[in-house]
């Protein structure tokens, strides 16, 4: 099966600086991907000259590029160190400055520097929103903060020197991050693309999935979608990995549902609503197969997704006792 979609059609190549041959994009397509992050590639795909939404986000990576170096430049002072990813760090990678929405900050610190980073942070007024992380085992549980602290890499710009994720670990994360969420955000597909496309000559795929060998599944499988999909010419090739035919569905399925809202609460929920209910928390099979650490190929997707479903069924059940426990506790002779 091949569920090649028509959006990744459009998408092709539009994250190069080559110019792009135009296709017609709908106005309603358009809209629709200022949530999914690819409305610039989209315009770009109608016309190659730069559109106001890429003029706009190229502004706003010029002012967080300006307002990273400031915040290195402090951190660095206090002996902190960090590292960004996401956002500027696969920006500015992109063909043209303005392609991509920055977003907001992501900064990786050590445990034991997350109040005073977020002190000398502080002193930036009117700055953009800063997700500060010690752990990311959210996405990466077999990379340890001091391991990724210590493989970032120097990024030299005008204004100073900006520290990012090293490669390997990037695009590990950037691969994993989409399966957690689901896959929902094309922009997501398309930023492996660009990091395949930016490979240093050295770098070590086997070092890239090192680890959880399940893990490594999907970094192979979210590759060969980007070059299937996207067209993406890995600088350094991967290895030979076939593409599941249920990952292609299931990311073909996520792009065309886009962004699934948190489900509402089941307590006091009326039974005409409950089968709606059930139906939004039923696991998707891409996260699924992360969170379970389950292989990407042969093995059905449907008991994975029944497992999964327990599992966060647990989690909250625990969570709500723990919250209960002590008011229930308090009230025992």
């Amino acid at each position: 099966m091949n569920a090649h979609p028509r959006l990744a059609n459009w998408l092709a190549g539009t994250f190069r600086q080559d110019p792009v041959a135009p296709m017609e994009v709908s106005s309603e397509i358009v809209r629709s991907a200022e949530v999914t992050g690819v409305e610039a590639l989209l315009l770009r795909r109608r016309n190659d000259a730069p559109s106001d939404t890429e003029r706009f986000q190229s502004l706003e990576l010029l002012r967080r590029e300006r307002w990273l170096t400031a915040a290195f430049a402090a951190l660095e002072g206090h002996g902190i160190r960090a590292a960004t990813f996401k956002g500027w760090a696969l920006a500015r990678l992109y063909g043209r400055p303005g392609l991509r929405p920055v977003g907001d900050v992501d900064l990786l610190v050590r445990p034991e520097d997350v109040k005073r980073a977020r002190a000398v942070l502080a002193r930036f007024e009117a700055g953009p929103e800063v997700d500060l992380q010690t752990d990311l085992s959210r996405y990466l549980p077999d990379r340890s903060t001091e391991t990724l602290l210590a493989a970032a890499e120097a990024v030299q710009v005008p204004g100073g020197i900006v520290r990012v994720l090293g490669i390997t670990d990037h695009l590990r994360l950037v691969c994993l991050h989409q399966l957690h969420h689901g896959s929902w955000r094309p922009l997501w597909l398309c930023d492996v693309a660009v990091l395949l496309e930016r490979l240093p000559a050295d770098f070590s795929w086997a070092a890239c999935v090192q680890g959880s060998r399940h893990l490594g599944e999907g970094v192979l499988a979210c590759a060969e979608l980007a070059r299937s999909w996207l067209g993406a010419r890995p600088t350094v090739a991967p290895p030979a990995s076939e593409l599941p035919t249920w990952f292609e569905r299931a990311v073909h399925r996520a792009w065309d549902r886009g962004y699934r809202p948190t489900p509402e609460r089941l307590e006091g929920i009326s039974l005409g609503h409950l089968p709606a209910a059930l139906r939004a928390r039923w696991p998707d099979p891409l996260s699924s197969t992360l969170h379970l650490d389950a292989p990407f190929h042969r093995v059905p997707r449907l008991p994975l997704q029944f497992a999964e479903l327990v599992r966060r069924s647990s989690r909250h059940a625990v969570r709500r006792w723990r919250k209960r426990a002590p008011v229930e506790r308090g009230g025992t002779p």
